[in-house]
């Protein structure tokens, strides 16, 4: 009877976790005003938020916020890239936030690029002034127009650069801009708009620059043929998947 009883409380004992645990999930989502997964069209879907703020979204962006927004203060969050037009509203900053970051403004246009799978975190300034608080960086970090802040998750360096910004919003009308980036990170980026994975079987290859424009209704294999312009390659591509070597 000991035995039985003990089986008993034991599948009480789960069953109550497994309820609490339910009901903390559900909690959590009862937080969020509404998500958003877009941006796989030639254009950003453009998302127009309560207070008139836009946010175009990036290809395989997810986006949201909570029920809160706009009481104190305006409070988004973000894996993938985006585009905002910040409505101005001095009493209330408007923060994005993704996983490793705070990015703080008032009335401001700029671009985050935050995939959970990248390495780097980059934020471009068009218009305004921004403030960014990242993790394992003791210090703040301010950006004036046309600068952009790298922060590399893996060595936990920054780096702020000046840049045409406009450059790097022009993805919100289908055209993507690589100025001198290295294979490695293009092909990260190209990873996102089309959806495939890349295989690079070469470190030199990877660190091989290229500078160019594409639109995104090229196709991915016009886009490979326009890379072996500049950088021979030899690629295959095998539905998602597409493997890059040298010549």
């Amino acid at each position: 009877k000991w035995l039985q009883f003990g089986n008993y409380a034991a599948v009480s004992f789960i069953t109550v976790c497994l309820t609490s645990l339910f009901l903390t999930l559900n909690k959590e989502e009862d937080k969020i005003a509404t998500r958003y997964i877009g941006g796989d069209g030639l254009n950003a879907d453009i998302v127009e938020l309560p207070d008139g703020t836009q946010v175009c979204l990036g290809s395989k962006t997810v986006f949201y916020y909570e029920n809160d927004y706009g009481k104190r203060q305006r409070t988004v969050y973000l894996e993938g890239e985006a585009y905002f037009i910040v409505a101005k509203q001095k009493d209330k900053p408007f923060i994005v936030k993704t996983k490793e970051q705070n990015i703080e403004a008032l009335g401001t246009k700029f671009n985050v690029t935050a995939y959970a799978s990248d390495s780097l975190l980059t934020t471009t300034l068009l218009e305004g002034v921004v403030r960014l608080t990242t993790d394992n960086i003791s210090h703040q970090a301010v950006l004036r127009p046309n600068q952009q802040f790298i922060y590399n998750r893996n060595t936990h360096l920054t780096d702020i650069k000046k840049v045409d910004a406009k450059q790097f919003t022009a993805w919100t009308t289908g055209y993507y801009y690589f100025p001198e980036q290295s294979l490695e990170a293009m092909l990260y980026r190209l990873s996102h708009v089309y959806g495939v994975q890349f295989t690079v079987e070469s470190e030199a290859l990877n660190k091989r620059t290229f500078t160019g424009t594409f639109y995104r209704g090229q196709s991915i294999k016009d886009i490979m043929e326009i890379i072996n312009l500049s950088i021979p390659i030899k690629y295959k591509i095998d539905d998602h998947h597409i493997t890059v070597s040298e010549i």
